[in-house]
């Protein structure tokens, strides 16, 4: 079954024959709000449940179950975030549109092929709704999901950020590497000073690691001790010569 399945299964089964006879009808209300083709059909019969400003609590939420029984629909969290609820009225999407607002949601209305359809996709709105309909096991498992999403999304951008930042130090490494092997090749190599020497000579040594590394290799050296700004300002300072030769 699909994840909104499983939910209104839920709510079903929740249901308590203690219930009080506002909240049924307010539940059969929210129903009806999304199959009547105009909002004036509901007038008289369930005329207290029109002004919002005077919902009790308990009828809020039995109305918003009544909408999701009616044709609400929770996208499957492991692929999307998304909660919808398709009216054949505009008006009465734009009165669901109006309480949950009240709520502190945000929910949108769009037109879908003569459908009007309210919608939000923030995944702690969606998991507010699910607690506010009372589908607890619902609430765990989505977020369950949620959790785990957001764990492997911080594990990708961690891998892609130090993805990015070795091909940086690789890319940086070769030109460095290039400019060396250039000043030697046109016999400017054993001109320049001990310290350019010096650094030149790390890089060679330790061809792909980061200027950090290279100068925690020097942190016991007093007399050549530098620091990865001054390793990247002699390297910069050896491709600018390089850069030079005609």
């Amino acid at each position: 079954m699909s994840f909104s399945s499983d939910v209104k299964d839920e709510i079903l089964k929740n249901f308590s024959g203690n219930q009080k006879t506002c909240c049924i009808k307010a539940e059969k209300f929210g129903e009806y709000l999304t199959s009547v083709p105009l909002k004036n059909i509901l007038g008289n019969e369930f005329k207290e449940y029109l002004d919002i400003s005077k919902l009790k609590e308990c009828c809020i939420k039995s109305i918003l179950k009544g909408v999701f029984l009616g044709s609400g629909c929770i996208v499957d969290p492991m692929l999307d975030y998304h909660f919808e609820v398709i009216f054949k009225n505009k008006a009465c999407g734009e009165y669901i549109l109006n309480l949950l607002s009240v709520l502190d949601f945000t929910p949108k209305m769009i037109k879908r092929k003569k459908q009007n359809v309210v919608y939000f996709k923030e995944s702690e709105q969606i998991s507010l709704f699910l607690s506010i309909l009372g589908a607890n096991n619902a609430v765990l498992k989505f977020e369950q999901i949620r959790v785990e999403k957001e764990v492997k999304n911080s594990i990708n951008r961690t891998t892609n950020c130090e993805t990015a930042n070795l091909s940086k130090t690789i890319n940086s490494a070769v030109k460095q590497i290039e400019a060396i092997k250039k000043l030697k090749e046109h016999g400017k190599f054993a001109s320049l000073n001990d310290k350019l020497k010096y650094t030149a000579n790390l890089r060679l040594k330790y061809p792909t690691e980061s200027l950090d590394y290279i100068a925690s290799k020097t942190a016991k050296d007093e007399k050549n001790k530098i620091s990865k700004s001054g390793l990247k300002h002699r390297l910069d300072k050896l491709i600018q010569l390089a850069a030079e030769i005609k």
